[in-house]
């Protein structure tokens, strides 16, 4: 694996929480000179979430929806050269959460929005060049059982209509030449088996998403994972956290900010407890030939991760790649 094959995801970025000066980060010229930082920490491709709030009336100087972009480069063809330009060659892939239409106690309105909002995020995708959409299977169970008290104890009916839709969506993917992975995640309605079991079904019109952190939290072995689901694999990204399980706050509303813990869950690629190092060599055992993104998901400090990115970079082996200083 070379340096160039590792991406960087743009869900670094605190969008909702970070202080005390949160117009910056809605600030085109924030994001811009991000690239270059980007590039100057060795890293020539990115991840872009998808993220519909910033079409309601948020600041359009953050590009993760096509609205934005738009808006500020005047389509996405220009903002593809302008990313070129800093020296980012590739978008691999473009996330979408649903979790933002987990607001009232109407399922319909759920998987309506989910799915329009996918369908977006689809020809996001498909315009930036990326080959995948990476799906969260649903909202967090949390923010989900507020509004539908009863949906655990009922849960069929649930993964029932998901799985059409998912169907749905990935079909529209397919015609677009981007295919749907689907993440697993430790705050999911759908447990790990499910999620395999939807993805086995489609007949590999899915695949999976693998996220180091978040299999880890939902009490799995990412290596052993890895070895028995690595032909239904296409994506890999790897994160990190300094807790061992997610079992008392996964059902939190904000299961990434726990109340009742002083920092969040995630923390920066390679200041964490995943073997991050093994599951690099056990890719390579499997021939993995497919996508590795650094998640530093929502971090306190943007710079300060890229350094850290680079530095666990470098200090890999045999992954380390060569450095000519000009």
């Amino acid at each position: 694996m070379r340096v160039s094959e590792f991406s960087v995801s743009l869900d670094m970025i605190n969008r909702h929480y970070s202080e005390p000066n949160r117009n910056r980060y809605e600030s085109k010229y924030y994001w811009e000179e991000l690239y270059t930082l980007i590039n100057a920490a060795g890293f020539g491709s990115i991840e872009i979430p998808f993220e519909p709030v910033w079409q309601f009336g948020g600041r359009s100087g953050v590009p993760l929806t096509p609205y934005c972009v738009n808006t500020k480069y005047g389509d996405l063809s220009a903002y593809r050269a302008f990313l070129q330009s800093c020296g980012i060659s590739k978008v691999t892939a473009v996330t979408f959460d649903p979790s933002l239409f987990a607001r009232n106690d109407q399922m319909g309105f759920y998987f309506g929005a989910t799915k329009h909002f996918a369908l977006q995020a689809i020809d996001f995708a498909a315009g930036l060049g990326a080959k995948y959409l990476v799906l969260s299977p649903s909202a967090s169970i949390g923010r989900l059982t507020h509004y539908h008290p009863g949906l655990i104890a009922n849960k069929a009916p649930f993964v029932e209509e998901l799985s059409k839709v998912v169907a749905e969506i990935a079909a529209v993917a397919a015609s677009k030449e981007v295919k749907l992975l689907l993440r697993p995640e430790y705050w999911s309605v759908l447990s790990l088996d499910e999620t395999l079991d939807l993805v086995k079904a489609s007949s590999g019109h899915l695949g999976i998403a693998f996220n180091a952190a978040h299999l880890h939290l939902a009490d799995s072995d990412v290596l052993s994972f890895l070895e028995q689901h690595c032909d239904l694999i296409d994506y890999v990204q790897l994160s990190d956290t300094k807790h061992s399980s997610a079992a008392s706050f996964k059902t939190d509303a904000n299961p990434a900010f726990p109340s009742h813990n002083a920092t969040q869950v995630f923390c920066d690629v390679g200041t964490g407890v995943l073997p991050l190092t093994s599951i690099l060599t056990k890719l390579t055992s499997l021939k993995y030939s497919g996508h590795i993104v650094l998640c530093n998901h929502q971090t306190r400090d943007p710079n300060r991760a890229l350094l850290r990115n680079r530095r666990f970079i470098n200090q890999i082996s045999p992954f380390a790649p060569e450095v000519h200083y000009v």
